[in-house]
């Protein structure tokens, strides 16, 4: 069920990133090319932070109510670094394609998304959505004297 939900929200933040671009980029910035690679940044960062909201209390409801102040903030930064990184699956798999395959630049481009989605999906998992229970009690164990 989370991957569905997840595939959800990463469905909702396509369109979200791109409103931002346009906004950044043709309001803001009035199409200076220069400006673009801002605007990509700050589109990046209102979509990543939308998915992250909306992962927290939609895809992993369960675990909203156990995260809370700084619990929260970490994970709003774990999230951040695994969309980064996630990001750059897709731009070097396109980019691999493309130029070392000769690969239609557009199909190369959506294998890079498809793959960005799975590698982001799983390291979510592991690194931003951990089992709450599993991250208390890794808590305990660490913070515990053991006279």
């Amino acid at each position: 069920m989370h991957l569905v939900r997840y595939a959800m929200v990463g469905g909702i933040g396509i369109p979200v990133s791109e409103i931002a671009l346009w906004f950044f980029y043709h309001l803001l910035f009035k199409d200076n090319h220069g400006f673009f690679f801002v605007a990509q940044l700050c589109s990046f960062e209102i979509s990543t932070t939308v998915n992250f909201l909306l992962n927290q209390y939609f895809t992993y409801r369960e675990q909203a109510q156990h995260v809370k102040g700084w619990g929260l903030v970490k994970r709003a930064v774990r999230a951040q670094v695994t969309s980064f990184s996630a990001n750059l699956v897709s731009l070097l798999t396109g980019d691999i394609l493309v130029y070392l395959f000769n690969v239609n630049p557009y199909i190369a481009t959506l294998a890079g998304i498809i793959l960005a989605f799975g590698y982001n999906y799983f390291i979510s998992r592991r690194f931003v959505y951990r089992d709450i229970k599993t991250e208390e009690v890794a808590e305990i164990v660490t913070t515990t004297p053991l006279n």
